[in-house]
Formats: C-alpha cells, sequence, structure tokens
C-alpha cells in the first residue's frame, strides 16, 4: 500500500514530546484478504491538536457522531478501559466534514484536518480497515 502519494503530514506530534496522542493505523482489507503489507502507515496527532478541532462542535440538534461524540462524551478511545478501536472511516469523514473551514487556535489544526481526511479517504477508497489508540 502506497500511502506516499497522498502527500500529507503524518506527524503531528513533534515538538510535543510526552504529551498523549491519538494513532490511526490503516490495518488490513476490510474483506480480511491477506494481501501483502510492507508497513502499516499511521498518522499521529498530538491530543491538543484533536481537542482544538473538536472544541467547537456542530450543535445544531443533528446529534455527534464518532470522534466528536466519542471525544465529548468520553467514549470509544477516550474511555479509561479503552485500548484501540476499529474505525469506519466514511463515518469519520462524515463527522470530520463538519469542521471544514472553522477557524482554530493553532494553526496546525486546519493541517491536520485536511491529512486526516486524506488519510482516511484513502482507507476507504483502497476498501482498508483502519484503527485508533490513545497513547498516554
Amino acid at each position: 500500500m502506497d500511502t506516499g502519494t497522498l502527500d500529507i503530514r503524518l506527524n503531528f506530534v513533534a515538538g510535543y514530546d510526552n504529551e498523549p496522542y491519538v494513532i490511526f493505523k490503516i490495518n488490513v482489507r476490510a474483506d480480511g484478504s491477506d494481501e501483502p503489507r510492507p508497513h502499516e502507515p499511521s498518522l499521529k496527532i498530538w491530543e491538543g491538536l484533536i481537542a482544538d478541532l473538536l472544541a467547537n462542535p456542530d450543535m445544531s440538534g443533528k446529534g455527534w457522531k464518532v470522534l466528536t461524540r466519542d471525544y465529548h462524551e468520553l467514549k470509544g478511545i477516550w474511555a479509561d478501559d479503552c485500548e484501540d478501536i476499529e474505525i469506519d472511516a466514511a463515518q469519520y469523514l462524515s463527522d470530520l466534514a463538519y469542521y471544514v473551514n472553522q477557524s482554530f487556535d493553532y494553526e496546525e489544526t486546519a493541517e491536520m484536518l485536511e491529512s486526516l481526511r486524506k488519510f482516511l479517504s484513502y482507507a476507504k477508497e483502497q476498501g482498508f480497515r483502519g484503527t485508533e489508540k490513545f497513547m498516554d
């Protein structure tokens, strides 16, 4: 699998040494096939950028989805006892669409959002499953 063609930054933890972060990984094909993988691409994001991204969620009454819901309700990877979880790239992309063109406190947040969206789009288009894990 060649994620090099994505032309995205995969490391958003540099400069935030010893701080918690989230790691997104592209694992295996959703159909369970054993396609050879030279490596499992991962995207590492400092927790502060995730917090900045999700600071002003959609309050229209349509309900929070996956990442936004889990973050604000301390579910999924944000729960105390949670390990890594499998994610649905299409649902995450739908959730993240709200944040496009929003303003953020950190300049890096918009770049991180674009990288995350491209990363998840690649996984979805190629039929790969993904996981996320909170690293404390």
